[in-house]
């Protein structure tokens, strides 16, 4: 029997059937095992994107490595929480803004069976509305993109540009080389150009700097949640003289272009409303977890 074979015997079950029907809002589902299986089915059954909210990011981080394999690797999607609360001024590390806007642009683009795993934290908490709205930069040999470009490009992304790429969200530039080491990616790429043509794309190791082996295809995700441009700028400007201290001053350095330590507790300032997780599931999906009694599956 294969894996979609399972689900479909789940979701044809007289129990499975009885969680589709209970009238509570929203509904838990109790179980000590198996509960990948059970959000996948529900996916399958619904053919939509759900949200599985889990405790801590260790439950959420095992949920969705389950949620994959019954759905495939593109059938689900982690969305971490921060490291600091946001009220602390402290910015999420490039690691986790880029799996968080790669989880939510992936959300976005979800046609069928699809699951959104959050942590507590993470499903509380609300997004800035044009995260994962911004596509990755895809690198691949042959391209023309000069290295100069590419960083300007890289800038606006929230990178940092530094001698030696040794930490992700860094990227580094000599001559007819870059080095880049994307949000969500294991190690860092090296380009080696031609002209303004990316000849090789090799991965290397950060400690010793030597490469390990080619690469076909790369993407390089945002590593900032908070991707200033002239219109969230001037916003910011008009914005500013309304508050005092801190809040004034981020305001201040974010319409003059400058990022800062924490920039993105100001998010708040910046957009009217900021959505929880679950808003940005389909209007369609709502509507029927609503008639269904659903608005999403937790675990216990």
């Amino acid at each position: 029997m294969s894996l979609e074979q399972a689900l479909d015997a789940l979701i044809g079950s007289e129990a499975f059937e009885r969680l589709l029907l209970e009238r509570a809002r929203p509904v838990v589902a109790h179980a000590d095992a198996g509960e990948d299986a059970l959000v996948g089915a529900l996916a399958r059954a619904l053919g939509a994107p759900v949200l599985l909210v889990a405790p801590g990011p260790r439950e959420a981080e095992r949920l969705a490595r389950g949620a994959r394999a019954w759905l495939g690797e593109d059938g689900a999607a982690l969305l971490p929480s921060w490291e600091a609360l946001p009220y602390e001024g402290i910015s999420p590390s490039p690691e986790v803004s880029a799996r968080r806007a790669e989880a939510v642009r992936r959300l976005r683009a979800a046609k069928g069976a699809f699951v959104l795993v959050a942590p507590a934290l993470a499903a509380m908490q609300g997004i800035v509305p044009s995260l994962g709205e911004i596509p990755p930069v895809e690198l691949v040999k042959g391209i023309e993109l000069p290295p100069g470009d590419l960083a300007e490009r890289l800038v606006a992304l929230g990178y940092a540009r530094t001698d030696v790429v040794e930490h992700r969200g860094e990227f580094a530039v000599r001559g007819g080389v870059l080095d880049v080491f994307p949000g969500t990616a294991r190690r860092p790429v090296r380009l080696e150009y031609w002209g303004d043509e990316i000849e090789s794309l090799r991965e290397f190791v950060p400690s010793s700097q030597l490469s390990t082996g080619p690469v076909v295809r790369v993407e390089v995700s945002p590593v900032r949640e908070l991707v200033p441009d002239d219109e969230l700028a001037e916003r910011a400007r008009t914005r500013a003289p309304r508050y005092l201290d801190r809040f004034r001053d981020g305001l201040e350095r974010f319409g003059e272009g400058l990022h800062a330590e924490g920039l993105e507790s100001l998010a708040p300032l910046l957009f009217d409303r900021m959505p929880v997780p679950a808003e940005l599931l389909p209007d369609s999906v709502r509507g029927t977890l609503t008639d269904m009694g659903l608005c999403g599956l937790l675990r216990k």
